[in-house]
């Protein structure tokens, strides 16, 4: 058991704090059989019994339903959920500057040590997915893709993703359902994606229409793009591609 205002270890049946003096409370540590899916032990609040505990400092609880505070031991390795965040941001802040260097290598090894910290995390699989595609790895960008979609199957720029995969490899048929995906969710919520991506989604499909024979279509998402804003660059690729102005 520990005190609940230094946080030293008392010995088992012990009635003061050896280090602050402090009378032995009734807050006991209970280590569940299982560990905790984060990586942090299971416990349990002796008080109330309850599994409702907040981590508020390294190796420090407080149970949320009766209000009992109080410390157990955690490995040095172990992060809070706040912690992981942090560092998964740095992480990706550091695979940007490798990106905007056109150094795809060093991007992918930077993000894969993201999958230590958020194994599930969508956006990370997205990166992931996109940085080997950026090296030609196709089949390992789908991987990912695959992931982040069932990691979350209602972000839209998942789908553009894959199809423009497809659309590499001049599969135009196999990437419609998948951007016709990406329109629908962006249709139920249009704050699911930016208003760049939404530009590429509508760039992306005029291209996959217009490959698919139905250039008024294409002509369509094309003009819809424009107004998004859509890269000038990319908006010139796709109409050279369909050799059509607009």
């Amino acid at each position: 058991m520990f005190c609940i205002y230094c946080g030293t270890r008392i010995p088992e049946n012990g009635v003061f704090c050896p280090a602050c003096g402090a009378k032995a409370a009734v807050i006991r540590v209970e280590e569940k059989e299982k560990p905790a899916g984060n990586g942090m032990r299971a416990v349990a609040c002796a008080s109330c019994g309850s599994g409702n505990l907040k981590r508020i400092g390294k190796g420090e609880y407080l149970c949320e339903h009766c209000g009992s505070r109080f410390f157990t031991e955690e490995p040095d390795d172990v992060l809070s959920p706040e912690e992981k965040n942090a560092k998964l941001l740095a992480l990706f802040a550091e695979a940007e500057n490798y990106s905007a260097k056109d150094d795809y290598q060093a991007e992918l090894s930077t993000l894969t040590k993201g999958l230590e910290l958020a194994p599930e995390n969508s956006r990370l699989l997205l990166r992931l997915g996109r940085a080997c595609a950026s090296l030609g790895l196709l089949r390992e960008a789908m991987e990912y893709y695959g992931k982040a979609e069932k990691a979350n199957p209602d972000y839209p720029i998942v789908y553009l993703n894959q199809a423009i995969l497809y659309l590499k490899q001049d599969m135009a048929a196999e990437a419609k359902p998948l951007l016709d995906k990406a329109l629908a969710l962006i249709g139920e919520n249009p704050m699911s994606a930016s208003t760049g991506d939404i530009a590429i989604t509508y760039a992306n499909y005029a291209q996959c229409v217009g490959k698919l024979g139905d250039r008024a279509a294409a002509r369509k998402y094309l003009s819809m793009a424009k107004e998004k804003r859509c890269d000038k660059s990319w908006l010139d690729y796709v109409s050279a591609v369909l050799d059509m102005r607009i």
